[in-house]
């Protein structure tokens, strides 16, 4: 175990959503390498529909968080892995953050798990110069696909940027297996991320007859849009085949995800990098359809492991889908794909490998 800790800058579940489970496992990977990983937990956002909202709370939770790296950056720390944001509160709470760590000058790695940090230095000078400050910290970058490279690259120092595909908590052995006909979709209940989309395409297929059984699985991020879609599909007459099932967690989301014969993801979500639904689905065996958003384009090979589309238009993904459930060949020819996809990629195995060169070029 290493003498002096590694500082993670970060927060764990609640609330679930990509970054927060992958704190949760970078933790896990770091203690498995016999580093000595801690946590500074952000701790802005207790629920789903906090995550970039505005509120008094977070500000003033903005102190204790910059006085808690504080006391952790006093004891001489060997580095730190910085989930740097782009949110603007959290992205202003995020500079003071990282002129601490420059003041002390511990060794860092941002660890980019979103886009759009050019588009927020495109507002104007302070802004570029403030993206500039945050990412030009960093002794490395690690980002998630490289797609999202270009985002990043104007604001960092030549060749520190390295790439880490996003890994997946292990599913339980006694998760089940694949339904036919069972189309799932896994994510927060909000138009950017397709809820409307989807609930649409399954009203569509539905009408086209079959016996196909549709799960919404997540929390409800909007509760005047849960509203709306409850009642479009009520209206359809479909609800038996259509269900809400709110958010899952542990072996019940498990089984629901790999029971699926396809995952829906028609994201159009601005800040999409790599989602961790995909990847999980991967894990289980699960093709996916998904728009071409951020990194998701670097995840889905069309007609490998799912079906990629562009816009996330109802008949566009009312077509992927049909595409995948209507010959079982097909099917199973693109769940083969799917679990080949995450074996060479997305491991657990690959993702510590990755993460223990990540800290020794630190340390040269």
């Amino acid at each position: 175990m290493s003498v002096r800790p590694i500082v993670v800058i970060s927060q764990v579940p609640p609330p679930t959503h990509g970054s927060t489970l992958i704190t949760k496992i970078l933790l896990e990977i770091f203690a498995e390498l016999g580093e000595w990983p801690v946590l500074v937990d952000r701790r802005f956002s207790r629920q789903i529909g906090d995550v970039g909202a505005f509120s008094a709370r977070k500000i003033f939770a903005a102190p204790g968080l910059v006085l808690r790296l504080l006391l952790v950056v006093l004891r001489r720390p060997d580095m730190c892995v910085f989930f740097c944001t782009n949110r603007s509160l959290s992205f202003i709470v995020d500079v003071v953050l990282g002129e601490l760590l420059r003041l002390f000058r511990v060794p860092t790695v941002n660890y980019v798990h979103t886009r759009g940090y050019s588009a927020l230095a495109a507002r104007g000078r302070v802004w570029r110069f403030l993206v500039t400050r945050l990412l030009g910290g960093a002794t490395t970058t690690v980002c998630l696909g490289a797609g999202l490279v270009s985002d990043i690259s104007p604001f960092v120092a030549a060749g520190s940027i390295t790439v880490i595909k996003n890994t997946a908590e292990a599913p339980p052995t006694d998760r089940g297996g694949r339904l036919p006909g069972h189309i799932v979709f896994l994510s927060n209940l909000l138009e950017e991320k397709g809820a409307d989309v989807f609930v649409e395409m399954a009203i569509d297929v539905c009408r086209r007859g079959g016996n196909q059984v549709f799960s919404l699985v997540g929390p409800s991020a909007d509760e005047g849009l849960t509203a709306t879609l409850r009642g479009r599909v009520a209206q359809s007459g479909f609800s038996e085949r259509i269900v809400f099932r709110g958010p899952l967690f542990g072996l019940e989301k498990w089984q629901v995800l790999a029971s699926a014969e396809v995952l829906v993801f028609p994201t159009r979500y601005r800040f999409e990098a790599q989602p961790l639904t995909i990847i999980e689905a991967f894990s289980v065996g699960v093709p996916v359809v998904a728009s071409d958003v951020g990194a998701i384009g670097e995840l889905v090979d069309d007609g490998v492991n799912g079906r990629l589309v562009g816009a996330a238009t109802v008949e566009s993904v009312t077509q992927a889908v049909l595409s995948v459930i209507q010959e079982r060949a097909t099917s199973d020819r693109l769940a083969e794909g799917a679990r080949r996809t995450f074996d060479q990629e997305h491991s657990r195995d690959s993702f510590r490998a990755n993460w223990a060169r990540v800290i020794a070029g630190m340390r040269k």
